[in-house]
């Protein structure tokens, strides 16, 4: 818990004021019995949020007129007490300090105090936000979390499933989404892979849908038919067996054409090469097949003999002809053997029926196509098969968050109810939670919509929610309970004086009061602000102003 706090600028009289003592339950921060404003109680709150890990101080009035200052103070935990400072130049850096507030230069991130603070807190629970979780509840002017209609409305630009995801973390029950949440996740990225697959053409596509899987369904029937009727006319004395290895054994006989063609060029190549060692020239290829043509019956080993000395090929290339002869040899190697690879394909298919090329090719064409459409609508039953895997995890985990929202929705009720029941001698309806769905609810009070029913609503909201959670501490501001009937007042003091757990409030007016109201606030007053250099810094700027503005 929160033990002290002070800092060099809190001031009264121009006397630096001493530490401000915090306890178990209510800590009331008093204003004057008129309710004079800017003294300092709400920069009081948002100082005690700034020792929480908190920026919002840092924007407050207080920090602009005074300049930044440092905090030092003391959380206890297990009877042990740890001391820090945290100023407003530097406040990504919180300084561990020893007792007397002597800075032992080991220091915290702002992240690594909290996540402390949440483990000392016991609120380790999986997915939640200290931070984020805190500054929910400590209700004050300026960090526009006082909409009383939207109590789960915490955090500036957070929606409505962010504000229920935080309230679902704090009763420690997201652990039992988890394996829905994961098995989501797993299915959101499979959809995601297999779409990027499909832009790269990694896989198969189909452009149009349904609409488009339903064609393909009745091309390949058509297909289906013109294929078995051309293989009944055809080929009578053939299974389909016959006509597929007809096909592979053309395919294979068409591989062994163009390995030999290879071979023969390779051969050429190797010819021209042994002339190039043997006689010390190197005519290209079309020189040869030109003379040849001409000349059929040419000495070429005389033209070679006449040319030993053409500059065409110097002598330094021999290494090269000799290196390249080896390559091409290995070359043609490799195809003699890849050709006798094919005949013994050929020779395992042994013998079959001859079948026209034209009528392999037309099967082939029309089998192609089959297998092409084929492809595509598996394409499309995977992308379905996918996308409904995703819809079911996505309905899965809806059903389990709404059915743990159900059980924190009666929870809370159950309690405001309570809270609501001993605020009244009569029975008056109590503020009502409502989740709509997974991500989205309704609070009001029913046949009651005014603005002090509708604040009193937020307030016992989160007095239900501090009692049911680890929630250590709440916050309000005096412009949340100046909005609230004196009898609720009344009686919302008395819950406040019975927490076990610390709140934190401003109040004014104290006078207006009853007696037993009076005395709850006097009994936990643990810092009394005033005017005439009594407010938090000692001095208030806005009757600077308005004696600036006699003056003229």
């Amino acid at each position: 818990m929160l033990v002290e706090m002070m800092s060099p600028a809190f001031k009264e009289k121009d006397e630096v004021r001493p530490p401000i003592r915090f306890k178990d339950g209510l800590n009331v921060v008093l204003g004057k019995e008129d309710g004079t404003n800017s003294i300092g109680k709400s920069s009081a709150l948002l100082a005690i949020d700034f020792v929480f890990g908190g920026n919002t101080y840092i924007a407050s009035d207080g920090v602009k007129h005074i300049g930044d200052h440092t905090i030092f103070f003391t959380f206890k935990f297990d009877g042990k007490e740890y001391y820090f400072a945290r100023n407003t130049a530097s406040p990504e850096e919180i300084q561990v300090c020893s007792k007397g507030y002597e800075l032992t230069g080991s220091v915290k991130t702002r992240q690594e105090f909290v996540d402390w603070l949440k483990e000392k807190y016991n609120m380790d629970f999986p997915g939640l936000s200290f931070r984020s979780t805190m500054s929910s509840f400590f209700r004050v002017y300026g960090k526009d979390n006082t909409n009383e209609r939207k109590p789960l409305y915490g955090i500036p630009g957070d929606g409505m499933q962010k504000s229920i995801d935080r309230l679902v973390k704090l009763f420690d029950r997201y652990r039992d989404i988890e394996d829905y949440t994961s098995r989501l996740e797993e299915q959101k990225k499979k959809l995601s892979a297999y779409r990027e697959a499909r832009k790269y053409r990694f896989v198969s596509d189909l452009v149009g849908g349904k609409e488009k899987y339903d064609e393909n369904l009745a091309e390949i029937h058509s297909l289906q038919v013109e294929l078995d009727t051309l293989t009944s006319e055809q080929v009578e004395t053939h299974s389909e067996e016959d006509i597929e290895k007809n096909k592979l054994k053309s395919d294979l006989k068409d591989k062994k054409f163009r390995l030999e063609e290879s071979i023969e060029t390779k051969k050429r190549r190797l010819s021209l090469l042994d002339m190039s060692l043997s006689y010390g020239l190197y005519p290209t290829e079309a020189d040869l097949s030109g003379l040849q043509e001409f000349f059929p019956e040419v000495n070429l080993r005389k033209l070679y003999e006449v040319e030993g000395y053409h500059k065409k090929l110097a002598s330094i290339l021999d290494g090269q002809f000799a290196a390249e002869r080896d390559s091409v040899q290995r070359e043609i190697e490799d195809l003699q053997s890849q050709v006798a690879s094919v005949n013994d394909q050929i020779r395992e298919l042994g013998m079959v029926g001859n079948l026209s090329k034209e009528f392999l090719d037309r099967h082939s064409e029309i089998k192609g196509r089959i297998d092409a459409l084929k492809t595509q609508n598996e394409a499309y039953l995977t992308l379905t098969d996918l996308q409904d895997a995703r819809k079911k995890a996505d309905d899965m985990l809806k059903s389990a968050i709404e059915t743990i929202l159900s059980d924190i929705e009666q929870a809370i009720n159950d309690k405001m109810k309570e809270y609501n029941d001993s605020l009244f001698a009569e029975r008056h309806k109590p503020p009502h939670l409502h989740f709509n769905e997974y991500n989205s609810y309704r609070f009001e009070t029913p046949d009651d919509t005014g603005t002090g029913s509708n604040y009193k609503g937020m307030v016992i909201f989160d007095l239900a929610v501090l009692n049911l959670t680890a929630l250590p501490a709440i916050a309000h501001d005096s412009l949340i309970l100046k909005n609230i009937s004196d009898g609720s007042i009344d009686g919302i003091m008395k819950i406040y004086a019975d927490s076990k757990k610390q709140i934190f409030i401003a109040f004014d007016k104290q006078d207006a009061y009853t007696t037993e109201t009076r005395k709850i606030v006097t009994d936990n007053k643990v810092l009394k602000l005033s005017d005439n250099h009594c407010e938090l810094y000692g001095e208030s700027w806005n009757v600077e102003e308005a004696q600036s503005e006699n003056k003229l």
